[in-house]
């Protein structure tokens, strides 16, 4: 018996295999012309642009999009510096804080200047748009200008959600 079965695996591992498409009967026989329903159609192999465009691992299949990061003016807390009563100087508006890096105990910022396409990493003791960068947290960093001293949050919108939250229990 079991020279039996050796025998008809050596013949079906000979027979060749058709992997080619299969068309129906009404096809075989002529019934059915090219690009009609029911007939086979076989894309082109240049033809998955749309397909490779899409990310594999989003759910929806769309490309990633990020929101649009509005810059919202920092309030800044000033520390009790008097100024002559006849400068009326609007206060200065902090950079928005995008990231933060900590590597090996260095500390940066990704900060970006309001009205500014780019935005650049500074660490403690660096100086933009007149602010020195003077700690860099986690999740806040804090910038010194003129006296005035202001914590710029990475997750503004959380603190919110927080205080709120606390607050209403």
């Amino acid at each position: 018996m079991i020279a039996g079965l050796v025998a008809v695996n050596l013949v079906l591992y000979e027979t060749p295999v058709d992997t080619a498409p299969t068309l129906s009967a009404k096809a075989r026989d002529g019934g059915v012309a090219p690009g009609s329903p029911g007939s086979l159609q076989i894309p082109e192999a240049g033809d998955f642009t749309e397909t490779f465009e899409r990310p594999l691992f989003s759910p929806t299949r769309r490309k990633f999009v990020p929101e649009p990061v509005a810059s919202q003016p920092v309030e800044v807390a000033s520390v009790a510096v008097e100024q002559p009563a006849a400068q009326n100087v609007a206060p200065a508006v902090a950079p928005s804080l995008l990231g933060i890096s900590i590597h090996g105990g260095s500390a940066k910022a990704l900060l970006q200047i309001a009205g500014a396409e780019s935005a650049s990493w500074y660490g403690n003791g660096e100086t933009v748009d007149g602010w020195t960068v003077s700690t860099v947290n986690k999740d806040q960093a804090v910038l010194e200008r003129d006296g005035k001293i202001t914590r710029i949050s990475l997750y503004p919108a959380a603190q919110d959600d927080q205080s709120t939250g606390s607050a209403g229990q």
